[in-house]
């Protein structure tokens, strides 16, 4: 066999082991260029393309050429920028390969009476691939405690209403939930379903006379899980029903969790008797994670999407995905969706432009700007607020409970977590000895808090600025 016919066979063996995109993004321009003495030496298009064969695929290689000529020992790879414009070597095993046909989200094994469906609960939402920070600490606690409950157990957390802004894992958390309860109970019945979707099913009831079909899908179950119910405001009819469904499932001791993107106090436009029910239970709430778990998020969507990045990169993007999480997910799909089309090697700069057409008003900053600042110590931060609010320093260090103090206090501790990444242990140790349930709870009011409210928002902003903070 020629050295063409060896990368032939080789190419057909790996098409059957490396996934279709894979396959063609990473191999259809390699060439062998010579072998002798035991060895393979493969060209590459680009200096990308090298890299990630010797890092991810040299031991998938190298055992299917073994597998043809067995007195092979090692690969070499070498850069040949000319084969960017060659066309590959062996066309037909990348052009007579047929797409399968895509397939839809498969159900997961979930029992469902005669007429009684879900939404697709997508298997690839876990509890264990979620990435827990100090933002979404609690809320994950809380669905774990909910999904390792028995199924006849009594309910200590129903209805569990997790809320949030957009794209902050809310979802995730909800399904991933679904997928643990199912794991460790199989026969259970689960219906996770949307606030539309719940909708759409009360308006076809009432079209088609099939109120009793309706309840008994909703009724029958062992966990109802409903996503963004602020949709439901407004809504009376709908309203009406859920609270209905709400008082069955509860008497008779079933799981209920809700997502929305505010607190149930705040849907204002919901019934106080059903905005009443949805905080019996626990309610808690994500935020948008620091720096240090964004990066964390971008290393497992990297893998999960089987990307290769600098660790610059990986920093830029982490820094300047300040909005929500569906962003970041963007930024690495179009970084992929462009890495798969050009083969070249992403950069903080390429990146950068990413962003810029997504958001062309937002200033872009780098990785080091989001931890570098004026503050060195807690010290630095008391004073500056205290000079702020026009307060004494020692009235932040106190006990005092007048909401002038410590609406202050709590900014002071949300940016002692923010900026110099204390612990809520060492925050209380620097304010006075409070316990660091004490500092949680206050870290996550303000934090709330500014959200919601534009004023609070702008002393945070302003209070960041001056301590040299372009977050």
């Amino acid at each position: 066999m020629d050295k063409n016919q060896v990368w032939e066979a080789v190419l057909k063996r790996l098409s059957e082991k490396i996934s279709r995109m894979e396959f063609h993004t990473w191999f259809k321009k390699i060439h062998i260029s010579e072998i002798s003495g035991g060895s393979v030496l493969l060209n590459c298009p680009t200096e990308m393309n090298k890299n990630w064969l010797e890092n991810k695929y040299y031991t998938v290689i190298l055992s299917n050429i073994k597998a043809i000529l067995p007195e092979i020992e090692k690969l070499f790879f070498k850069v040949d920028l000319t084969l960017a414009d060659k066309p590959s070597s062996n066309p037909q095993i990348f052009e007579s390969e047929k797409k399968s046909p895509r397939k839809l989200p498969n159900r997961p094994e979930v029992r469902l009476a005669d007429g009684l469906e879900s939404r697709i609960i997508h298997s690839k939402f876990t509890l264990k691939n979620f990435i827990v920070g100090d933002e979404n600490q609690l809320a994950h606690a809380a669905c774990t405690a909910v999904a390792e409950a028995g199924l006849k157990e009594k309910k200590k957390y129903s209805p569990l209403f997790i809320y949030g802004g957009v794209g902050l894992g809310k979802t995730h958390l909800l399904q991933g939930t679904a997928n643990e309860i199912i794991r460790r109970h199989p026969n259970a019945t689960i219906i996770y379903t949307t606030a539309e979707r719940f909708m759409n099913d009360i308006v076809k009831a009432i079209k088609e006379r099939k109120g009793d079909e309706f309840r008994k899908k909703y009724r029958r179950v062992d966990a109802l899980i409903i996503d963004d119910v602020q949709f439901f405001e407004g809504k009376e009819k709908t309203q009406e029903e859920l609270f209905n469904t709400f008082n069955d499932l509860y008497e008779f001791n079933k799981q209920i969790i809700f997502s929305a993107d505010r607190p149930p106090s705040s849907l204002v436009q919901i019934s106080d008797r059903l905005r009443s029910r949805m905080g019996w239970g626990l309610s808690v709430d994500v935020q948008m994670p620091g720096y240090e778990t964004r990066i964390a998020i971008v290393q497992a969507k990297i893998k999960e999407l089987e990307l290769f990045l600098p660790a610059d990169v990986q920093e830029f993007i982490a820094a300047n995905s300040r909005r929500n999480l569906r962003e970041l997910e963007n930024i690495l799909h179009k970084i992929s969706a462009e890495l798969e089309l050009s083969q070249v090697s992403p950069t903080v700069q390429s990146v950068g432009k990413i962003f810029r057409k997504l958001n062309p008003e937002e200033d872009l900053i780098t990785a080091s700007e989001t931890q570098t600042g004026l503050a060195k110590s807690p010290d630095d931060i008391i004073t500056l607020v205290s000079e702020y609010f026009q307060i004494p320093a020692t009235e932040l260090l106190g006990s005092s409970r007048k909401q002038e103090i410590v609406f202050p206090r709590q900014i002071a501790w949300l940016l002692c977590k923010d900026i110099l990444k204390m612990s809520f242990d060492a925050i209380g140790r620097d304010f006075g000895g409070k316990n660091h349930t004490t500092i949680i709870h206050g870290i996550r009011k303000v934090s709330s808090l500014s959200r919601k409210d534009s004023a609070t928002a702008r002393h945070i902003h302003a209070l960041k600025k001056d301590l040299g903070i372009k977050k």
